[in-house]
């Protein structure tokens, strides 16, 4: 079997959730290669989020590495990557784009051999694994804060992530200007939550603050510790980026100064800078993504640096469903997995998800993991288990513009 192909495929779709208002549409990048036989792969880098007029390019500069090789020696073929863009894609972009094509091999091998991915890594080692609901940012209405966690649990999760602040005026809000306000609003929407459900389900908070616009409020160190400190009294599972991903020894420092578990590495994009990091020790909860890191094999890389510390991990699983699988398949076979991220509805009970519509997240799997009492089962089917539906992308074009960033004077991010 030789591979004959490699190419791009955009998509934009709805991505609707009366809960998560921000934005009504995304975009996602795939990565198809095609071969000598009836078997492609299908890989997601998750620079198609953000970037997906600018993936292309660089799936063309790798893919004459691949045409004609055998789409087995995947080891070789990285390496191969990893060395022809060496000098500009250590971190960044190019490390970002190689997830979804590495993604995309692993998933052909898998077909070819007839297993799953997490056999070709080594094997399941959970049969289930936790997961929260990532629920986005926090309305500013109690009301609607209630209905939002009430809902989710509705769906079969026990653990829910939301975000810092609130949300206001179409968009979310991190605006406390002092420690003290970021404390209090932080406190009183936990007492909020904890007086209404109790101890029923995991409550996780995200301060996202590497995606703030420059008319928000980015913390410090001093303003993270002063709302941790006062959050030690309640049941947070983990806080996750509490402060920006440019100063790891900040990071290390909030860690050490609170019982609360620091979350992140979401925005570290190569197994190189990850190790950095991780020498510092940043995080009691380190969040992997298999599509933004360089791979599904740099992922179990970095897994295995985070036992050795005694670090637990968790996925970071904001893409679309191939991304999303590439995240799962890897958590199932570390052994340090101690949750995972799932986009807030039911795999397996469509008749449920009446609260979205969101085709990139739902239409994409051949046999949907299942959710149960908060924890997901992950199918056998070969390779990653997922595809792209004949008309798919014919229904859901691709819109230029559509990727999220953060906005500034001059590129106004719009819904």
């Amino acid at each position: 079997m030789k591979i004959t192909r490699v190419r791009t495929v955009l998509c934009t779709a709805p991505q609707k959730d009366i809960f998560m208002k921000a934005r009504e549409r995304r975009s996602a990048a795939f990565i198809v290669i095609e071969t000598d036989t009836e078997l492609t792969g299908l890989g997601e880098t998750y620079a198609g989020y953000f970037v997906p007029e600018l993936v292309p390019g660089v799936v063309e500069f790798y893919a004459p590495i691949l045409v004609g090789e055998s789409p087995l020696d995947i080891d070789v073929l990285c390496r191969r990557m990893f060395t022809a863009g060496k000098f500009w894609a250590r971190v960044g972009l190019g490390s970002i784009v190689q997830s979804g094509i590495e993604s995309a091999l692993l998933d052909l091998k898998g077909k070819a051999l007839g297993v799953p991915v997490y056999e070709l890594l080594g094997g399941r080692c959970h049969e289930t694994v936790h997961c929260y609901a990532t629920g986005g940012v926090s309305p500013h209405a109690r009301d609607e804060l209630e209905g939002k966690v009430a809902q989710y649990l509705s769906l079969g999760f026990d653990a829910v992530k939301l975000g810092a602040g609130s949300y206001r005026l179409g968009h979310p809000v991190v605006a406390s200007r002092t420690p003290q306000e970021a404390r209090d609003v932080e406190v009183e929407k936990v007492e909020f939550l904890m007086k209404r459900f109790g101890a029923s389900f995991q409550l996780n908070l995200d301060a996202h603050m590497d995606n703030l616009g420059e008319a928000d409020h980015v913390w410090n160190l001093a303003t993270a510790q002063c709302v941790l400190h006062a959050l030690e009294g309640y049941p947070i599972g983990f806080f996750e980026e509490a402060l920006p991903y440019t100063d790891m020894r900040a990071y290390a420092a909030l860690r050490a100064s609170t019982t609360i578990p620091v979350a992140g590495g979401e925005c570290l994009s190569s197994l190189e800078e990850w190790r950095d990091w991780l020498e510092h020790r940043p995080f009691a909860l380190a969040q992997l993504d298999a599509s933004f890191m360089g791979g599904i094999m740099n992922f179990m890389k970095i897994a295995r640096l985070c036992e050795l510390q005694g670090v637990s991990i968790a996925t970071h699983a904001w893409s679309a469903t191939p991304g999303v699988a590439a995240n799962l398949h890897a958590a199932f076979a570390s052994r340090n997995t101690s949750i995972v991220e799932f986009a807030a509805y039911s795999p397996n009970r469509p008749a449920l998800n009446t609260h979205v519509d969101a085709p990139l997240l739902t239409e994409l799997w051949v046999e949907p993991p299942v959710l149960e009492h908060g924890r997901l089962r992950l199918a056998d089917t070969p390779g990653l288990g997922v595809r792209l539906p004949e008309g798919f992308c014919e229904r859901y074009p691709f819109q230029p513009g559509s990727g999220e960033f953060n906005s500034v004077k001059g590129k106004v991010l719009t819904p």
